[in-house]
């Protein structure tokens, strides 16, 4: 019987969209009680705490948290869970040892730092979660992955009114909320899965190669972590060299709204990577694959042009006036968006192929132009400079992974393709020319109509 792929794209977008919209709502709830609450240095401690941890998840973990979920989720992998799950529990003992013994070596040197101890745990205790809360997903538990997500956020949030609220523990409540939710969640998951009597059963039969093979996937993954980095962040420090910090407000605005759309394009992104490695194996996969890039595509071009019309006749109310000039620097940024998107849909043929160490080029090589472009185009056109530059940058990504992607999957663009361009081009238009609020109110409701029809054609994607 013929598999509607459709429909299961669509569930499965669909629980991924509930629990990240659901924890994004919490997450929005819990800003203004962090800015009644704290002071502005503290807020800008506990931000760049974060960050940091963030950031050093992967080098410490060795990045499992995406190689758990490719070589779990594959049902054609010849390495058991119960030998992937035993080599992640034991990697990540060892190396929160490690870390440990060195923050204690470190503690003489950094002990200075505020709430040191606490924040070496919240490392240590974010990349045990990280790693788990992807192992679940992998194991084919997307309710309970997106569930765990809702209930870590809404701990934060309880935990944060108690601490902060109450107990009036300053940014010592918000570490502390962060570090307990992640506890308590690995506590529900381990009560849930059992990963420790798997792993105390199993540990002594587990395969050498499969610690190898996971590694050899994932090793490869962490320059991409600094690509990445540089692409995103490294545009803040020649705004503020170059033009000022105010100026980087003005560009954080832009950022915030298009990041709306970064949201739906990640949510895309999980479902997926979950389909796309499901189906590598199909016989119509290039056909299934390039049918999902140009509707892809189309949607993410009408949701740009849709969004531009919708801020447009709202900015003025919900910005305050003194920020009113981001606005112009939305419609670049959304199209950045858009091009970085379809670079992480096609970053999916490294990842079916287990062939992680061929992605390398291209990000490394758009991390490096875009910080050339950065450099010769902030001083002439300021702002406008940085957001071409991002276009430019994830252009030529996705331009080069078209082309380098073609060992494992061929993506032919249609007549869909095609007509987002035009699209695009209308909504470049419509983002800049003078013209009137009930001509943008009735093209925005028409667009709206026309997307939620041609939606169920999305539904008829049906195996051959």
């Amino acid at each position: 019987m013929a598999q509607n792929r459709g429909k299961e794209f669509l569930q499965t977008f669909s629980i991924y969209a509930i629990g990240t919209v659901g924890a994004k709502l919490i997450a929005f709830a819990l800003m203004p009680l962090y800015t009644f609450f704290l002071a502005k240095d503290e807020m800008g401690y506990f931000d760049l705490s974060i960050t940091l941890i963030m950031m050093l998840v992967p080098f410490i973990t060795f990045d499992l948290r995406d190689g758990a979920f490719r070589f779990l989720i594959d049902k054609s992998c010849p390495h058991p869970q119960k030998d992937v799950i035993s080599f992640v529990i034991r990697t990540l003992a060892r190396n929160s040892l490690v870390i440990a013994i060195i923050s204690v070596i470190g503690y003489h040197y950094l002990s200075h730092l505020p709430y040191y101890p606490v924040i070496v745990a919240t490392l240590i205790v974010y990349a045990c979660y990280e790693v788990m809360i992807q192992v679940v997903r992998g194991m084919g538990h997307t309710r309970f992955f997106v569930g765990i997500g809702i209930i870590n956020t809404l701990l934060i949030l309880v935990l944060s009114i108690i601490f902060l609220v109450l107990c009036k523990m300053g940014v010592l409540a918000i570490f502390l909320a962060n570090l307990i939710s992640r506890i308590v969640s690995l506590v529900i998951i381990e009560i849930r899965i059992k990963f420790i009597p798997i792993y105390l059963k199993h540990r002594k039969e587990c395969s050498k190669g499969v610690g190898k093979e996971l590694l050899k996937y994932t090793i490869p993954l962490l320059p991409n972590v600094l690509a990445w980095w540089l692409i995103e962040s490294s545009s803040k420090i020649f705004i503020e060299q170059h033009l000022g910090l105010e100026y980087n407000g003005i560009f954080a605005i832009a950022v915030k709204f298009s990041n709306i759309l970064q949201i739906a394009a990640g949510i895309f992104y999980q479902t997926w990577q979950e389909i796309a490695i499901k189906e590598m194996n199909s016989t119509d996969h290039n056909r299934f694959f390039s049918k999902i890039f140009n509707n892809y595509f189309l949607f993410l071009s009408s949701a740009i042009v849709l969004g531009t019309l919708g801020l447009r006749m709202i900015y003025p109310y919900i910005v305050a006036e003194s920020y009113q000039e981001s606005y112009i620097y939305i419609y670049p940024l959304f199209i950045a968006v858009q091009l970085h998107a379809i670079g992480s849909f096609l970053d999916l043929a490294y990842q079916c192929s287990r062939k992680t160490h061929r992605g390398l080029p291209s990000i490394i090589s758009t991390a490096v132009l875009a910080i050339i472009l950065y450099y010769f185009t902030v001083t002439r056109w300021g702002l406008m400079g940085i957001s071409a530059s991002l276009i430019i940058s994830y252009a030529y990504l996705m331009i080069y992974r078209m082309f380098d992607t073609r060992f494992c999957f061929t993506i032919v663009p249609n007549h869909l393709f095609f007509v987002s361009l035009v699209i695009l081009a209308v909504g470049g238009m419509l983002a800049y020319l003078p013209i009137p609020t009930w001509i943008m109110a009735t093209l925005f409701t028409i667009g709206i109509v026309a997307l939620a029809f041609y939606a169920r054609r999305l539904l008829n994607l049906k195996k051959v």
